[in-house]
């Protein structure tokens, strides 16, 4: 039996309706599965922006003598720490946990290239030697930088990180408590230095683009979990 005009008309009108449900359900789906990783996310300590933000150029100095710019972040994911070689707990502590968070990952043949970048906020007294063997304690791959301090505090205002340096004795925000003898950084000949800063980490997409920030404390098994989280899709 032929349809008139009018069924016809509302034939389709039904399809179009159809057509226009599913796709808002599939966008409130996909919606509710964003929100739910968002939340997941931040339930682990990490926050990935909407759009990746742009790093200025810079120029730095790597722990091998040779000269570390924005390019050196093309091509690969890096995981970048801000602190400095006589702190006394959050850094090596932090940096310890990315050495392990890191054999580990290199031991999951996973695509993603990873480098680990630490950038010192005391230049006055982290040269390249001081930089070189402070990585050395904790992973001979890792890139330590120094340099000037007006090229750091620039790359550092790029990655949200503030610091202020206080001569006196005694804890800093960020650098409460103590460790062992293995982290003692002491030395007799040195002024001792009390530097604020913060002790997030920020995470570096192969584009140069800053992707993410981890909160503090870092630790490296909650690392194996958010990471691969903040790299897929990309």
């Amino acid at each position: 039996m032929p349809l008139t005009r009018n069924t016809r008309k509302a034939f389709i009108a039904f399809l179009i309706f159809d057509l226009l449900l599913a796709i808002w359900l599939a966008y409130l789906f996909l919606l509710r599965e964003e929100v739910g990783d968002i939340n997941q996310l931040r339930e682990l300590g990490a926050t990935r922006y909407p759009e990746p933000l742009p790093v200025t150029a810079f120029s730095l100095t790597a722990e091998d003598g040779k000269v570390f710019t924005a390019e050196n972040l093309l091509d690969h994911w890096s995981l970048v720490f801000f602190g400095f070689t006589s702190c006394p707990d959050v850094c090596p502590l932090t940096l310890e946990e990315l050495a392990s968070f890191s054999g580990r990952y290199g031991e999951m043949d996973a695509e993603d290239p990873l480098q680990v970048v630490f950038v010192t906020v005391d230049p006055e007294h982290d040269g390249v030697t001081e930089v070189a063997e402070y990585m050395t304690r904790f992973d001979e791959g890792f890139t330590g930088l120094t340099g000037s301090p007006e090229a750091i505090t620039a790359l550092a205002s790029d990655f949200f990180v503030h610091f202020s340096t206080d001569n006196e004795t005694g804890n800093h925000s960020g650098h409460k408590g103590g460790l062992s003898s293995r982290f003692d950084m002491s030395s007799p000949t040195r002024e001792e230095r009390l530097i604020s800063h913060n002790s997030h980490l920020s995470v570096v997409n192969p584009a140069g683009q800053l992707h993410a920030v981890i909160r503090p404390p870092v630790r490296s098994e909650t690392l194996l979990e958010v990471f691969p989280q903040l790299i897929q899709d990309w």
